[in-house]
């Protein structure tokens, strides 16, 4: 059985779950606004649509899975970039259909935009962790040539350290920098290096601020103002 994942990649492996993940977060946010409470706010129908973006995101999900028990990577990691793409289109509509509904917002919806914020948070970090992993070497192919430049600076590759000579980023480390840029903290000492790193974690951040203190604030704002009225 490790073989078996092995010969088809560890790592593709990983990044299918992830994907996975983050799919069912946006179906969970797009419900909301076409079958839930917000969908009264939107003032059209998104039935139709979110019904299409169910469908695509199940092709893409099935077509990874598929893909890799064959064991063609050079046709998933193709099927990877497009599906995050799709995604990260996805994020910024949720994104824009958040902040359009600001305005009707009540006690009764703020729970649910509320929960969207802290879904869409989570699909933000997933989403981008994976772009990360992408375009870094060895990203998850883990067959780029090894003198391909790097695009971020992890300390392990500032220099030699005992015990990290072989030492190549994962999953987890990705994720690391998607969660502190999410979050607008300083990732330590890990660098961006290339303007498609920075530009992709400048556009993390501005989804981040608008759902978070855009959205999230004013959610709480009335939730405030509800209480002390009572």
């Amino acid at each position: 059985m490790r073989e078996f994942v092995q010969q088809r990649g560890t790592s593709l492996a990983l990044v299918a779950v992830v994907m996975s993940v983050a799919s069912t977060a946006q179906s969970s946010i797009s419900y909301t606004f076409a079958f839930g409470d917000l969908h009264s706010l939107m003032g059209l129908s998104l039935s139709r649509l979110a019904d299409i973006s169910y469908f695509i995101r199940m092709i893409f999900v099935a077509a990874m899975v598929i893909l890799w028990l064959l064991g063609k990577k050079h046709t998933l990691m193709a099927v990877v970039v497009i599906a995050n793409a799709y995604n990260t289109l996805a994020l910024l509509i949720h994104t824009g259909l958040l902040t359009s509904v600001l305005a009707g917002l009540s006690a009764r919806t703020v729970g649910d935009i509320l929960l969207d914020v802290v879904v869409m948070g989570i699909a933000n970090i997933l989403i981008f962790s994976v772009w990360y992993w992408v375009i870094d070497p060895p990203g998850v192919e883990e067959e780029k040539p090894s003198n391909e430049p790097w695009v971020f600076l992890f300390p392990q590759r500032s220099g030699a350290l005992p015990g990290f000579e072989s030492w190549v980023p994962r999953s987890p480390d990705y994720l690391f920098i998607a969660f502190t840029t999410s979050f607008a903290f300083s990732p330590t000492d890990t660098l961006p290096l290339t303007r498609t790193a920075k530009m992709l974690m400048l556009l993390q951040a501005s989804i981040s601020v608008v759902t978070l203190t855009g959205v999230a604030g004013s959610a709480i704002n009335i939730l405030a103002g509800t209480a002390a009225g009572k």
